[in-house]
C-alpha cells in the first residue's frame, strides 16, 4: 500500500487525508496542536458554540457538487448572509455591500452623487485605494473602506495593496436585495452544534494522526520530514504549513496578518437585529468585526455570544495581497519536488475558503 504523509491537520489536511484514503493510501498526519480542524474547529463557551472567526460555507451556485460533498459528512442548512458596517462619521449603521438605497439617505448624498456620476476608469487602477476610489468615489471609500482596510492589514496606506483581484465582495454598489452574494453563491452552515468537528473526525478515520508535534526538518527531496527526532516518509507528501517555513525562509519571510479574538456572553437573547450576522467597524475602533455566532450556529439560548476580532501579528490567518509577497510565494511553490504538494491558505499563500480547498483537493487527486 502506498503511503501519504500530510503536514497539518487543519481543514486542508483533513480533506486531503480523506481523499487520499479513497485512493487507497495509508495516511499519516502530523499536527502541531492537540486538535484537528485548525481555525475551522468549533469550540464551546458557556454552552455557546463558536469558531475563531466565522466559517460559513460559500458555494458557487453552479458548483453544487461541493454542497453534496459536505453532506456526506455533515447536514447543512442554507443561510442568508447579511452584514452591517458602522460608519463613524455618519453615526449610522449601513448595509454592506454598500446599497444604493441607503446611499440616497446619507447626509452628504449630493457630494456622493457627483462623485458617482464622474467616476474614473477602474481598469487604470494600480492599487487597492485607486480601485475603490474609482469604483465608488472618494467619499464612500472613506466611509466604508479606507480606514477599515488599513486597520485590517495594519498598513499606513492602502496603496501598499497592489493585488486586488479579491475586491469587491459582491459588488461595489448593490441594488435590489440587501443580501450578500445574492445570485452568486449558496451560503450554508452545519446543523450540528459542533460545526465541522465531525467532518474532521470522519476524514481521518483509519489514519495515523500524530498530535502535538512540529516538523523539525523538511527533507522533501527524499519525501520525508523529521518529527520528534525521527524521520517520517511517504510516497506522497502534502504540505499545509507556511511555504517559507518549509524552505527555511530561503527567499525571506512571508507576510501575514492575524486576529486576536475576544468572546463575551451578554444577558440578552440577541444583540443584532435580524437578519444581520456580522457588523464591520470602519472607524477608529481597534476591532474590525463583531460576530453574533448563534445567528449561524442555530444555538438556542436566552443569552448570546459575541466574538470580537482585532488585527494582530500573533498568528497567521491572511496572506497579504501584495504582488511582491505573492511572487515570493510562487518562488517557494516552484521548489516542491515531484510527488510533493502544497495546499490550504498557508500552503498556497492564497485566501481560500473551504469550497475552494475542496475543489483544489479534488483536482490534486487527479494528479496523484
Amino acid at each position: 500500500m502506498k503511503k501519504a504523509l500530510i503536514v497539518g491537520g487543519g481543514f486542508a489536511g483533513c480533506t486531503a487525508a480523506y481523499m487520499l484514503k479513497q485512493k487507497g493510501f495509508d495516511v499519516t498526519i502530523v499536527e502541531g496542536s492537540s486538535q484537528l480542524g485548525g481555525g475551522c474547529r468549533t469550540f464551546f463557551h458557556g454552552g455557546h458554540p463558536y469558531t475563531f472567526g466565522p466559517h460559513h460555507l460559500l458555494i458557487n451556485e453552479d458548483e453544487m457538487f461541493v454542497w453534496d460533498y459536505f453532506e456526506k459528512f455533515v447536514s447543512l442548512r442554507e443561510l442568508q448572509h447579511h452584514t452591517l458596517t458602522y460608519v463613524e462619521q455618519d453615526r449610522e449603521f449601513y448595509t454592506y455591500p454598500i446599497h444604493v438605497d441607503e446611499v440616497r439617505t446619507m447626509p452628504d448624498y449630493e457630494k456622493i452623487k457627483k462623485e458617482l456620476d464622474n467616476k474614473s476608469d477602474i481598469n487604470s487602477a494600480t492599487n487597492f485605494e485607486e480601485y475603490w476610489s474609482a469604483s465608488i468615489g472618494d467619499t464612500l471609500y472613506d466611509k466604508f473602506v479606507h480606514n477599515y482596510s488599513e486597520k485590517m492589514w495594519q498598513i499606513k496606506n492602502n496603496q501598499e495593496l497592489d493585488e486586488f483581484a479579491f475586491s469587491p465582495k459582491g459588488k461595489t454598489l448593490q441594488s435590489g436585495s440587501k443580501q450578500c452574494f445574492i445570485g452568486q453563491k449558496k451560503i450554508a452552515y452545519p446543523i450540528e452544534l459542533d460545526g465541522y468537528n465531525s467532518y474532521f473526525e470522519k476524514c481521518v478515520e483509519g489514519c495515523n494522526v500524530i498530535f502535538n508535534q512540529k516538523v523539525e526538518i523538511f527533507d522533501l527531496d527524499n519525501k520525508r520530514v523529521k518529527v520528534n527526532g525521527e524521520y517520517l516518509s511517504g510516497d506522497v507528501v502534502i504540505n499545509t504549513a507556511s511555504l517559507d517555513d518549509v524552505f527555511e525562509h530561503c527567499y525571506g519571510e512571508l507576510r501575514y496578518i492575524g486576529r486576536d479574538f475576544q468572546k463575551i456572553i451578554l444577558p440578552i437573547e440577541n444583540a443584532f437585529p435580524d437578519p444581520y450576522h456580522f457588523i464591520h467597524y470602519a472607524g477608529d475602533d481597534p476591532h474590525t468585526r463583531i460576530v453574533e455566532y448563534k445567528k449561524m450556529t442555530g444555538y438556542n439560548s436566552p443569552h448570546t455570544l459575541l466574538g470580537i476580532e482585532t488585527p494582530s501579528f500573533n498568528n497567521k490567518l491572511y496572506p497579504y495581497p501584495v504582488k511582491s509577497e505573492i511572487e515570493k510565494a510562487t518562488k517557494y511553490k516552484e521548489l516542491f519536488p515531484q510527488d510533493c504538494y502544497t495546499l490550504g491558505r498557508m500552503g498556497t499563500y492564497h485566501y481560500d475558503n473551504m469550497d475552494i480547498i475542496v475543489k483544489e483537493c479534488m483536482k490534486l487527486m487527479e494528479q496523484i
